[in-house]
């Protein structure tokens, strides 16, 4: 086993024989040092590449980074560097790194084992020349690493001081100081701890190295407390006390009899009132200033603000099913999803503006490592962790399991993450690269349990909070419920804790912070080592940005007390709007706002539309609208969760998804003018989705859930034809979104085959003849253009392409053209958001109405802390 120390001076050790020459070398043990630094999951190529061949042509840094490489394998063996194409990372197997083992040891709370790991800063003495970059890296992992450390002695001292120990609490005071000599803070901590163990005289020695070493190393004068701490601690009077109070017959206070004269008595009377006055005196400046070191700190000022973006940065339009934001525990960064191509921006408090980092684009659901070094995020299927620095990200696991409804991160190294289907629990990952998922919880179906989502690790590992979904007819009045549950780590075991709540959010001040249906922010006491709520709830804020459905919220507190959160500054309300080739937005109708909308489609004609809408708090349906400002209607009056219209090719008829009181989600048709009940075009187990109908009224298409066999299959029925469904597209793989050619020939849908969700189009209905991808590097919600010349979809850029397409005398692909960036506006992967007009010129999206109003609130803590006194 190879051992690398970067803590304290870099070196490599075998624990059973010398290390060859060749990987001491400078180079190879630097990038040994850096995979090492980097973690399990390791570095990208480029990333190495740019750090260590900085001023190198691509083409160069590739050969010198392949170079370093083998000298290491020649040296050390072939398997201690696993590579990818894009990624290099050590064995672990092969190779322990001091670094893991301080951070693992933090992550579990043993702190002595964490400052044994501890020999020194990382990577002492080291430096690569040419690279202000890495030195850059370096340097912040530097300070992560050592504010870790000291925050373990801290504990440690403080242990030991409540143990009455005083002798081991100042070794690790002393300790403390030793690792950052010039902090005053660090100086008054070990001043304070020598004067309760007796060495007062240490405590004002200390004092005296620690302002020779400031004005020597800084040039300044120390800290005015220092000095003051130290006069306190040697006044001699103080000393006197003390005696006094050993031996009250001390020489030095007690008259000689050589003054037992009457006058001598008087004077000697008169000597020891003064010097008793004296040493009251003393006593209460000194017990003062001490007092005034050792005190608790005044209440901070509780402050609100509204946080501003620039344009650019704005946040992403919020989603049902996906978060936006997130806080690091010291409260220093905020992490969000926004800027035109929704990615994961990271924004440092003290600065005006967010880096965006690459490779992020269409990430949703940002959420911080315990430390605070990492931000994860999710794709549909995938789960991804990016540095705070702005590195790019590396992927935990893409099984095609994981959603978008929530993840977090826990001290035990685990990933929590929602599930990428309706009717499943949540799953649990670790967070390392290639993890494989397994489930955490399991539905309790008995009670109507629908969906877990939401995920929120308690700091103490011991469980998970998190929103359970409880189907229509489980839930108040006929409609979709939630509640706050917790669950056992690692059993997975839950209870309900509070009912009609969801987005539960875990404060370290001893609460849980959650939101009601009616949009209604909430705070309530909470124990997290029983799990139980401990009291009752206050409301904080009103009007809270909240995705129904899905819901999501933007809510999040760091472990110091900063509380964020978003509310609806336009009451959460979407709108229709049309949007041209090149951008430009314009309103349809004002005066309908949704509280949510989804799924639109155009009747042939273009003058109706179908729209899955929930209005004043009703369930979702689906409504019929004239276009643009004409009179609406909702279609639907029964069951829950209706969406996904589909005009009949007639117009006259619309068919949709429904979840009824069967259990399953069925395709219905009814009359587009409600004149006639709706009828139930087809019922199976399976969940049946994103409805089609063929020009020519023969075929419907549809596509089964992600969560049934086969991962989500395109199936297609002849009504009054055939008796059961037959596979279109049906793989091991997940397809989705069928769109039909105008003139029926041609399917267009999604694929996960490559690892991504792609665009491909097969001949219809004989699919099996041909394919032929459409995207590249990403790519949903496929739309045909009505002349069936062009296919429309969104990459995963966030940008709407247009691809030209020719089928005369065969199919081929034309010019692809990405027309507008439009993560401005609502996207879902599974089924397209958007329409397109007649003429092909316009585009039927969907927006937020006011974009959200983002609260910051400062020293949150000390307003729960008035609250609970009264």
């Amino acid at each position: 086993m190879l051992i690398l120390e970067l803590l304290g001076t870099l070196s490599l050790r075998n624990e059973t024989g010398p290390v060859p020459l060749a990987a001491q070398q400078k180079r190879p043990l630097g990038l040994l040092a850096m995979l090492g630094l980097a973690g399990r999951q390791g570095l990208s190529r480029d990333r190495i590449e740019a750090y260590l061949w900085p001023e190198s042509s691509g083409a160069r840094a590739q050969h010198a980074l392949d170079q370093t490489v083998y000298a290491i394998r020649h040296a050390l063996g072939s398997d201690v560097i696993l590579a990818t194409a894009r990624e290099l990372r050590l064995n672990p197997e092969l190779v322990r790194v001091d670094v893991w083992e301080f951070e693992q040891a933090i992550r579990a709370s043993q702190w002595t084992a964490a400052v044994g790991h501890y020999k020194g800063p990382l990577l002492d003495g080291f430096h690569f020349a040419d690279s202000h970059e890495l030195d850059s890296w370096i340097e912040s992992n530097r300070s992560r690493l050592r504010l870790e450390y000291q925050k373990a002695i801290e504990f440690l001292a403080n242990s030991s001081a409540e143990a009455g120990d005083r002798s081991q609490s100042v070794t690790w005071w002393r300790r403390l100081a030793n690792s950052d000599p010039i902090s005053a803070g660090a100086t008054k901590k070990l001043m304070l701890a020598l004067a309760a163990a007796g060495d007062r005289a240490g405590a004002v020695q200390y004092a005296r190295v620690y302002q020779e070493l400031v004005r020597q190393e800084l040039e300044m004068e120390p800290d005015a407390e220092i000095a003051d701490l130290a006069a306190a601690l040697s006044r001699p009077a103080i000393t006197a006390t003390v005696d006094l109070a050993v031996s009250p017959h001390t020489p030095s206070v007690t008259p000689s009899v050589a003054t037992s004269t009457p006058q001598g008595k008087e004077h000697s009377r008169r000597d020891r009132t003064v010097l008793y006055a004296v040493i009251v005196l003393a006593i209460l400046i000194s017990g003062g200033a001490i007092w005034g070191w050792m005190r608790p700190a005044p209440a901070k000022q509780v402050v609100r603000s509204t946080l501003a973006m620039d344009s650019t940065e704005a946040m992403a339009p919020g989603a049902p099913w996906s978060g936006r934001v997130a806080i690091s525990p010291d409260g220093s960064r905020l992490a969000y999803i926004g800027g035109p191509r929704s990615q994961l921006l990271i924004r440092a408090r003290n600065q005006l503006h967010a880096i965006a980092v690459p490779g992020t684009e269409g990430a949703s659901t940002p959420f911080f490592s315990p430390d605070g070094s990492k931000v994860g995020f999710l794709r549909v299927k995938d789960v991804q962790i990016a540095s705070i620095n702005g590195a790019p990200p590396i992927t935990v696991t893409d099984t095609l399991l994981a959603g978008t409804a929530g993840a977090s991160w826990g001290p035990d190294g685990f990933i929590y993450v929602d599930a990428n289907t309706n009717g499943g629990g949540l799953l649990r990952v670790e967070a390392k690269p290639g993890a494989k998922p397994s489930w955490f919880t399991v539905l309790d179906t008995a009670s109507g349990e629908f969906d877990h989502t939401w995920p929120d690790v308690l700091p103490n590992g011991k469980g998970v909070l998190f929103t359970i979904r409880f189907s229509a007819k489980n839930g108040a009045k006929g409609r979709t419920s939630y509640a706050i549950a917790v669950a056992d780590i690692p059993s997975g075991k839950h209870r309900v804790i509070v009912d009609d709540a969801m987005y539960a959010r875990y404060a370290s001040s001893g609460h849980l912070l959650y939101v009601t249906g009616n949009k209604t922010l909430m705070v309530v006491p909470f124990d997290q080592s029983s799990m139980k709520v401990t009291g009752e709830p206050t409301v904080l804020s009103e009007g809270m940005r909240l995705g129904l459905l899905g819901g999501s919220a933007d809510l999040a507190v760091s472990a110091t007390g900063t509380l964020v959160y978003a509310t609806d500054a336009g009451q959460g309300k979407q709108e229709l709007v049309w949007v041209t080739r090149d951008g430009r937005a314009q309103a349809v109708d004002p005066e309908w706002p949704s509280d949510y909308l989804g799924f639109p489609a155009l009747s042939p004609d273009g003058k109706w539309l179908a729209v899955a809408r929930v209005a004043n708090a009703e369930p979702l349906n689906i409504w019929i609208k004239r276009l643009d400002r004409g009179p609406s209607i909702k279609l639907t009056l029964e069951g829950n969760d209706n969406f996904g219209p589909a005009w009949t090719p007639d117009g006259r008829s619309v068919t949709f998804s429904s979840a009824p009181a069967t259990g399953a989600t069925d395709l219905w048709t009814e009359r587009a003018d409600g004149g006639a009940p709706a009828v139930m075009q087809l019922h199976e187990k399976r969940n049946l989705y994103n409805a089609g109908w063929s020009p020519d009224g023969k075929w419907l298409i549809f596509r089964t859930d992600v969560a049934s066999p086969g991962s989500g299959d395109i199936l297609a029925i002849r009504p009054g034809i055939d008796t059961a469904p037959v596979p279109v597209v049906a793989t091991t793989f997940t397809e989705m979104s069928p769109a039909l050619s105008p003139n029926g020939r041609w399917l267009a849908y999604v694929s996960t085959e490559t690892g991504e969700d792609e665009i491909y189009v097969v001949p219809f209905p004989n699919t099996s003849a041909a394919k032929w991808a459409i995207s590249a590097g990403g790519g949903t919600e496929p739309v045909w253009s009505h002349r069936g010349g062009e296919l429309f979809y969104r990459a995963a850029s966030g940008d709407l392409v247009a691809v030209a397409i020719n089928t005369n005398p065969r199919f081929s692909l034309g010019r692809s053209a990405a027309l507008f960036p439009a993560a401005g506006f609502t996207s879902l992967r599974f089924g397209p958001q958007y329409a397109v007009a007649p003429d092909d010129r316009r585009f039927l999206m969907i927006r937020a109405g006011t974009p959200d109003k983002l609260i910051v609130v400062e020293n949150w803590f000390e307003e729960l802390k008035a609250k609970s006194r009264k």
